[in-house]
């Protein structure tokens, strides 16, 4: 079934965003003007923003693997415009235009003035083009260090129009991200920037996280603008499938709680093992962290939990992906480098882990150094687990700004992925893939 949905993300004194996402098929909305649904307004300056709330503007009867075209329209004006191209029916043959997703996280829009992100993404080749796009993190920093995240006042009202302003001068960037959201299908899943370094642990990045009443008003309002803005996926619609190809978007950090008791819920969890342990062909997992990663320990945490600090609910998320009978690629981000690791499991099958980040870079501190996957998996022994043993490509070594496109084609009962890292910044030059790696998945 293809199933498109284009949300408002916001309407500003800038103008209006229109963010195209995968959803379920509905009445056909074909020359309907769009309706006023249930607004809110919010401060921003002198003027007001303003979002839909539970409307979504429906498209259905669309052709599979073509490219459409909308504009949003209000009193007959047009506010904005997005296109769309629609999931092809079955995974595509080696040799036709590969299903091609492209993955990219951490965009920090104040070391993007030029728009180059927009720019890098307008000049990708058509063959390269993405059917869906999956930002996995790190969308907006709301946490950016500095006088504002000191002394600024932290009641909900002022929170909010400071995170709005944030979020206005990111995705209405145009040229610039503007150009990447709209153009396109986009699927979100969020990390700890979405709302501030760690969240929702305090973090003294964020000095105020530490004021307990002051950590409860920020993360409430960065969440609803996560909802305004980026859209918690239904659960209908986290999973979806090309052919023999399943993709499961998954969000460790919407419902992860203080301390390390869980990055995600239990409901969340179990949905992934469900999935993995169902998987007819492979699977793609979006996550907001890597999987393969060490923990970074029990003491004070500066900058980040990942996932292995979570032990429970990561001896459950290694169980699922080491025992399919199929590969599963894990797409994920948030560390500042782009790298491809590779593990067999018990079962004959692989998991693969692509990680694309950053799309800019929000700071040079600590260093942007690439690190090889551990030579463990899980990285610290879990009782009754044996370990595997992932290897790393030392060739996919990237250092910079960038976003990846993962493509998938098959032959007979495999599948050819395809990861292509591309840079942000090229000089002057033409576009061209910094990077490459290719695998056969079964």
């Amino acid at each position: 079934m293809n199933r498109f949905r284009l949300v408002v993300a916001v309407a500003v004194v800038v103008g209006v965003v229109a963010v195209p996402s995968l959803a379920r098929a509905g009445e056909p909305v074909w020359g309907k003007e769009m309706v006023e649904g249930k607004d809110f307004p919010l401060p921003f300056g002198v003027s007001a923003v303003y979002f839909t709330q539970d409307q979504d503007y429906v498209v259905d009867k669309l052709t599979p693997g073509l490219p459409y075209r909308f504009e949003l329209r209000q009193g007959g004006r047009v506010r904005s415009k997005a296109s769309v191209t629609t999931l092809p029916g079955e995974l595509p043959h080696v040799g036709d235009r590969p299903f091609t997703i492209l993955l990219g996280s951490c965009f920090a829009r104040k070391n993007d003035g030029a728009g180059e992100v927009g720019r890098a993404y307008s000049l990708l080749p058509s063959d390269a083009r993405p059917h869906v796009k999956v930002l996995c993190g790190d969308q907006v920093y709301l946490d950016t260090f500095g006088f504002q995240t000191l002394f600024s006042r932290t009641d909900a009202p002022s929170l909010t129009d400071r995170f709005i302003g944030t979020y206005a001068t990111a995705w209405a960037q145009e040229p610039g991200f503007r150009q990447l959201l709209a153009d396109g299908a986009n699927l979100f899943s969020s990390d700890d920037h979405d709302y501030w370094n760690n969240a929702p642990n305090p973090s003294p990045t964020a000095p105020q996280t530490y004021l307990p009443g002051v950590a409860k008003r920020w993360w409430a309002v960065a969440l609803n603008l996560y909802e305004v803005f980026q859209r918690r996926l239904d659960p209908r619609d986290r999973t979806f499938d090309i052919g023999s190809l399943s993709i499961h978007v998954a969000d460790s950090r919407l419902e992860r709680t203080t301390g390390t008791s869980a990055f995600m819920s239990d409901g969340a969890l179990i949905e992934i093992e469900r999935w993995a342990s169902s998987l007819h062909g492979p699977g793609c997992l979006v996550l907001g962290q890597l999987p393969f990663a060490m923990p970074a320990g029990p003491g004070p945490v500066v900058f980040d939990w990942g996932l292995p600090d979570f032990r429970d609910q990561y001896e459950r998320l290694v169980r699922a992906v080491r025992h399919p009978a199929h590969s599963i690629v894990v797409l994920t981000g948030d560390v500042h480098f782009g790298r491809v690791a590779v593990c067999a499991t018990p079962t004959g099958a692989e998991i693969v882990e692509v990680v694309a980040s950053p799309l800019t870079l929000i700071f040079p501190l600590p260093m942007n150094t690439w690190k090889e996957a551990p030579l463990a998996f899980p990285a610290e022994a879990i009782p009754g687990m044996s370990s595997l043993h992932p290897w790393t490509d030392r060739s996919y070594n990237l250092n910079a700004d960038h976003f990846t496109t993962v493509s998938f084609a098959r032959s007979g009962r495999f599948v050819l992925m395809r990861v292509l890292a591309w840079p942000i910044h090229t000089q002057g030059l033409p576009l061209r893939p910094a990077l490459s790696f290719e695998r056969w998945l079964s």
